[in-house]
């Protein structure tokens, strides 16, 4: 019997090996392995897995690196960039979140959220993903 989201298996390694559990320093290029300006954030190599440009998705600033090294070990980064919530928004779901990361100081935590405040907000536009991410997205 296939499963269902096996064919995400290239998608979801590519990720990890651009985006997520480096030992880049914080405000160092930590993601990005193919340049997609021209496409939005996304490119295919020659055997069809999807790349993606977490530069692209993510801008650089402080609390990057804590949001792309930590946040995912729930669940993809994809409620974070389409959600796009306001100051109040973040507010709450820090509240939800705290418990879940604990090993990250409280300062830590802070930088995370302050980064997602001014990063992804309403006011800001919602990054381009690939359908096959839009399509993976699932709760906890």
């Amino acid at each position: 019997m296939r499963r269902p989201y096996a064919c995400l298996l290239p998608l979801v390694l590519a990720l990890g090996l651009t985006g997520c559990g480096s030992d880049t320093p914080e405000g160092a290029s930590a993601a990005s392995t193919t340049p997609a300006a021209a496409s939005g954030a996304r490119t295919a190599d020659a055997g069809g897995v999807t790349r993606v440009d977490m530069n692209a998705i993510f801008p650089q600033g402080d609390g990057r690196d804590l949001v792309l090294n930590n946040c995912q070990n729930c669940h993809t980064f994809v409620p974070i960039v389409v959600l796009q919530m306001d100051a109040a928004g973040w507010t709450r779901s820090s509240v939800d979140h705290r418990a879940r990361v604990s090993s990250l100081s409280d300062a830590e935590f802070e930088r995370i959220y302050t980064y997602l405040k001014a990063n992804f907000n309403p006011q800001r536009p919602v990054p381009r993903l690939p359908p096959e991410l839009l399509e993976s997205w699932t709760s906890y």
